[in-house]
Parts: structure tokens; C-alpha cells; sequence
């Protein structure tokens, strides 16, 4: 199961960052998880809110660029060695993992998203070993 995450292309200079967040939130668009990497003149802004489609909207009439990326948002006990677990997983299997981040806790669980090479066998695998997948309209986010 995948979700969608939207990923920004921003210029690196202050305000940026502020204006999507501003224009987000005025349209009640809840963000679950972000993570943010940088160059010397853009950085990508990846987000998952609770309002993908909506946000997208946003964004257009911000004039901003962006794609859509699926992820798997996998749910975590929150203890040591649980994200290991998955790393291992992949690993054994021979998927490299492109890049991870973690939204939004829940029950103290953590939630993360996993973008891996192969995203068919990924799902595969995490469900053969018992993680849960998360549907995040189905999870009450």
C-alpha cells in the first residue's frame, strides 16, 4: 500500500519555506511528515499531509513545482532496533533504501516512509515479515 508524497523543488533562500507553510495551514492542510534536503542553491522539501489533494491545488496556484512520489509509510514500535529491523530486511533482499524519514507519532508507535528501488518487493517483503502498512485515510491522520 502506497501513499502519496509530494516533493518540492525550492529555490534556497529565506521565505521560501515560510510561504508554503503559510498557504498550507490557512487551507487547513495538516502536514504528518517532512523532511527537507539542500544544495547550495535549491533544496527539496518532501511532505505527507492528510490533504494531498488539496495541497497539490496550493501549490499550483502558488506556481510552485512539485511531484508526486508513492511511499510506504510503515508503523514502528517506538524502541530500539525496530527501524534496524527494516534495514535489515532490505538489505538481505537486496534493495537499497533511496531514503527514510519519520511522520508523525501514533500510540506509542512511529511512523515512517520508505522510498526503496523496488517498491513492488519492498511491500512484499515488509508483509511476509509482518509490518504494518499504513493507509493513512484509514489510520485516522
Amino acid at each position: 500500500m502506497r501513499v502519496e508524497q509530494i516533493s518540492i523543488l525550492l529555490r534556497n533562500e529565506p521565505g521560501v519555506l515560510s510561504r508554503i507553510l503559510e498557504n498550507l495551514s490557512r487551507a487547513s492542510v495538516n502536514i504528518l511528515g517532512l523532511t527537507i534536503n539542500e544544495t547550495a542553491n535549491f533544496g527539496e522539501l518532501r511532505i505527507v499531509t492528510d490533504k494531498c489533494a488539496m495541497a497539490k491545488e496550493i501549490l499550483k496556484e502558488m506556481a510552485v513545482s512539485y511531484n508526486v512520489v508513492k511511499i510506504i509509510v510503515i508503523k514502528l514500535d517506538n524502541k530500539p532496533g525496530e527501524l534496524l529491523k527494516i534495514a535489515h530486511l532490505m538489505s538481505k533482499n537486496d534493495i537499497n533504501i533511496d531514503y527514510i524519514y519519520t511522520l508523525a507519532s501514533v500510540d506509542k508507535g512511529a511512523l515512517i516512509a520508505v522510498k526503496t528501488w523496488n517498491m513492488a518487493e519492498t511491500e512484499k517483503i515488509l508483509g511476509e515479515n509482518h509490518f504494518e502498512m499504513v493507509d493513512l485515510d484509514k489510520f485516522g491522520l
